[in-house]
């Protein structure tokens, strides 16, 4: 009989993840149950204000076969438990049935335990009997039924239907380690957005009137008020708020700035800032559009701003930091990331953003910005905003001053933790050759030297993964098979076995004939997903029709981050603005950093990066058996004990075991 013989807990301030090993099969195992517990300051199980221990069974929706879940109602690992041997907490921050958040700042353990159909002489789990819940009574056409008082009308169902199945315990629960859910690791601060991501949830609130408005998801997350675009941002609007009313001035270098809850930000702290705007992209004939109200307010306000205007597609702008100089001489400090400052950005997408206190880190922002506002006096200035400037790139000389980067020790000098700034463009060629900027190779050398795992999420860092970190990552791990190399990227051309169609017209950017777009990509210990969705119509009967992105959302998996060996001394971090590919750093006003030695940071994007990843590969996966004309998952629970096969003869959970070994 098989046990669990480790199991290990990560979190930052969003999620937590969870994995765990075991000896041999369990048999009889229908899965796990997976309990939150709460600590005091001691490392004791916290107590409720009722004197009970501080424990909460984790939710969970995928029932067993022979039951559904028609309304998709969360019922409890206790009843449906976790069919593997790891587990993403995603309620705990974010309420299973309310917009408000749970507090961060909080420490905890989670419990294991593995479940099994009840018999004579096991401790029974929860009472299986399904409750009734009241949810909206809706009429012919699926539109909830409103009162004459506006409230919905309601009526009472069954949590679940089908048979009961009541469990029991097969052994002894095995404690993760304790851990502290915070934002703040050391010298850093780091928050990550919720973003849309592909969930039923979102559906459910999208259809809470019976209706879905092709534009209503964008009108949500655009307004600061609601409470549906707050909770997909999570921390990084109080984050950053904090970070800017702060007393002293501001150095600002952004390459978009529509969001209206932002902009007030600024124009609250009008005095303080000295901002450097980029252009946006072309919409139709025109030139940063997006930007041009947000623009003329801060012209308006008299705010000192700098107009760094490319106005071409072979130039962007693309940074998106804010360096802090504290008026009584204190350390300066930077707050960086790949989160723009948009309403998709904030709560559309996946993105990070992280706050550096260290004065020479925020030093080396402060130069950059300075070469910037240099540089663009060499740019010639448009007539108008919105007209094209084809010609228009970064002078010879702030490339080569961005050939060399700021190496910054960080912590005990004993510790060996630094932090690596880069800058970009840094190769003296406008349009991207075949090269390897100097960026990109200090990163290809530290993933070169990976040891157990190479973790990344990207946009769109190259076609096809050629010359950016996704084609460098599967050409280390095919050549080293036991390394794992981890991802997800959003956009179908940057999968790696993407293949180009004919276009038939050239200048339309979505017009691509016959290409092939695989969802995933497997081979060895490397696996790479792109954002999907669920559309089987076997699974839509309990999951529903998700959504994957809404009009002028964009990238889904916005973020540019990178993980190498992240429970290892020698860890490395790797985020900012740059997409991780050439064309970044041939053409673009880009920021990186490459943060080394320091584990805490390291688990706190591992985690975020295992979120992302393990949310879209379960879709991935269904998406390419679809594509292909191959059977999914059923979209139940297995009724025995054979979901263990994989995992007991070691052909499925590399990634697993090497988290579960803490």
């Amino acid at each position: 009989m098989g046990t669990i013989v480790a199991a290990h807990a990560y979190v930052n301030n969003e999620v937590a993840y969870v994995a765990w090993d075991i000896d041999a099969r369990i048999d009889g195992c229908l899965g796990f149950e997976v309990v939150r517990v709460y600590l005091d300051e001691q490392g004791n199980v916290a107590k409720r204000p009722d004197g009970a221990d501080d424990r909460v069974t984790c939710a969970a929706w995928v029932a067993f076969k022979g039951q559904r879940n028609p309304h998709w109602l969360p019922q409890t690992t206790s009843l449906w438990p976790v069919q593997k041997l790891s587990w993403r907490d995603l309620t705990l921050r974010k309420r299973r049935n309310e917009m408000r958040r749970r507090p961060d700042e909080v420490h905890l353990r989670y419990e294991i335990r593995p479940l099994g159909d009840l018999k004579p002489g096991m401790q029974a789990a929860s009472d299986p009997t399904p409750q009734l819940v009241e949810i909206n009574k809706r009429d012919g056409n699926g539109r909830p039924i409103k009162k004459a008082d506006g409230s919905y009308e309601k009526i009472a169902v069954k949590a679940y239907e089908g048979p009961p199945r009541p469990l029991g315990y097969l052994g002894p629960a095995v404690a993760s380690n304790p851990v502290h859910v915070t934002r703040k690791r050391g010298a850093f601060e780091s928050t990550f957005t919720n973003g849309i991501l592909a969930a039923q949830w979102l559906r459910n609130v999208l259809l809470e009137d019976g209706v879905k408005q092709p534009n209503e998801l964008i009108e949500m997350i655009s307004n600061p008020s609601n409470g549906i675009r707050k909770y997909l941002a999570g921390d990084v609007i109080p984050m950053l708020k904090g970070f800017i009313n702060a007393p002293g001035r501001f150095l600002v270098a952004l390459y978009e700035l529509e969001d209206e809850e932002l902009l007030e930000l600024l124009l609250a702290n009008k005095d303080k800032l000295r901002i450097i705007l980029a252009n946006t992209g072309k919409v139709g004939d025109a030139w940063d559009v997006r930007n041009a109200h947000a623009r003329q307010a801060l012209v308006d306000a008299g705010v000192e701003i700098h107009h760094r205007m490319f106005n071409n597609s072979s130039q962007i702008g693309h940074n998106k930091f804010v360096v802090h100089i504290p008026s009584d001489g204190a350390a300066r400090c930077v707050f960086t990331g790949s989160t723009n400052w948009t309403a998709t950005g904030l709560a559309g997408q996946s993105n990070n953003a992280l706050i550096v206190r260290n004065d020479a880190v925020a030093a080396a922002y402060v130069t950059y910005w300075e070469r910037m506002l240099e540089d663009n006096a060499t740019l010639e200035a448009p007539i108008e905003f919105d007209d094209g400037m084809p010609d228009n790139q970064q002078s010879k000389k702030f490339r080569r001053f961005n050939e060399t980067p700021s190496l910054v020790p960080i912590g005990d000098e004993a510790s060996g933790h630094s932090v690596e700034a880069w800058f970009s463009p840094n190769m003296q060629s406008r349009r991207k050759g075949k090269a390897t900027p100097p960026d990109l190779r200090e990163v290809y050398r530290l993933m070169r030297r990976a040891e157990h795992a190479v973790l990344f999420l990207a946009f769109y860092p190259g076609q096809s993964g050629r010359d950016c970190i996704v084609g460098e990552a599967i050409d280390i791990g095919l050549k080293d098979q036991k390394l794992i190399v981890t991802g997800a990227v959003s956009s179908a051309q940057a999968m790696p076995n993407y293949v180009a169609g004919k276009k038939n017209d050239p200048d339309d950017e979505d017009d691509d004939v016959d290409a092939v777009s695989p969802h995933t990509f497997e081979e060895a210990n490397v696996s790479i997903v792109r954002a999907s969705r669920i559309d089987d119509r076997q699974l839509l009967a309990d999951f529903g029709a998700e959504e994957l992105t809404a009009k002028k959302v964009g990238a889904i998996i916005h973020d540019k981050v990178l993980v190498i060996d992240p429970l290892s001394e020698d860890c490395v971090v790797v985020l900012g603005s740059h997409n991780l590919g050439f064309k970044a750093s041939y053409g673009n006003d880009e920021n990186m950093l490459i943060v080394k030695g320091d584990r805490a940071l390291a688990e706190a994007y591992a985690v975020h990066i295992l979120d992302v990843y393990d949310h879209y590969r379960f879709r991935a996966v269904e998406a390419e058996l679809k594509r292909q004309g191959k059977k999914g998952w059923s979209g139940f629970l297995n009724v025995d004990d054979s979901w263990q096969d994989g995992y007991v003869n070691r052909t499925k959970g590399a990634l697993t075991r090497y988290f579960a070994k803490g």
